[in-house]
């Protein structure tokens, strides 16, 4: 036996125990890291479904005549004939002609009023119980402005072609809901009969 394998085995000897403890901790930790970066990865997004309205709000059409042309979904694809693609409409499209009122559907305060190239002229109404509904393609004579409070039926805006992301689809308001900042379906909220 070298003097090398014999100081090997002399440590190994004093401090066999430790050596094999540090080990085996190194193992746990890593194993424990690795599940739990497994488990966070397979634990679903939140997305509508994992809402339960308990209390429900209710809402007044935001257009007098109600013809949906694209209805929300958050899993089943629809085509966009502008993006030329199928994808996930988390919305509600409204067909109006253009310049068709649109109403406040609930009483609230205008959080937002902006453009978006994409979604075009948008305004962000806060109802209350963190749910915000957005309402965009409207035409640029927005009424309202950040910090007005309107009441149920008010008119803050008129259906409008500006979301350039929806160009094919004609005039039409786009809506959606968000309840604690998560894109949800304006159905739990409107009662819209046969869509």
């Amino acid at each position: 036996m070298s003097v090398k394998s014999s100081k090997f085995v002399t440590a190994l000897k004093k401090y066999g125990y430790w050596i094999i403890l540090g080990v085996t901790l190194g193992v746990l930790f890593l194993v424990i890291g690795l599940t739990s970066a497994f488990a966070s990865e397979k634990t679903p997004a939140k997305d509508d479904t994992s809402f339960v309205v308990n209390d429900p709000i209710t809402f007044v059409n935001p257009v007098l005549t109600v013809d949906v042309s694209k209805n929300y979904s958050n899993s089943a694809l629809q085509y966009s004939a502008t993006l030329k693609q199928w994808e996930a409409h988390k919305a509600i499209d409204f067909s109006a002609e253009e310049g068709t009122d649109v109403f406040a559907v609930k009483d609230g305060k205008i959080i937002e009023v902006s453009y978006n190239y994409l979604m075009g002229n948008t305004v962000k109404l806060d109802v209350g119980n963190n749910l915000i509904v957005v309402y965009s393609s409207l035409q640029n004579d927005v009424p309202v402005k950040e910090g007005d409070v309107v009441k149920q039926g008010d008119v803050i805006g008129k259906v409008g072609t500006t979301a350039k992301s929806e160009a094919s689809d004609g005039p039409h308001l786009h809506l959606e809901t968000w309840l604690d900042g998560v894109n949800v379906d304006p159905n739990l909220y409107l009662d819209l009969g046969e869509k």
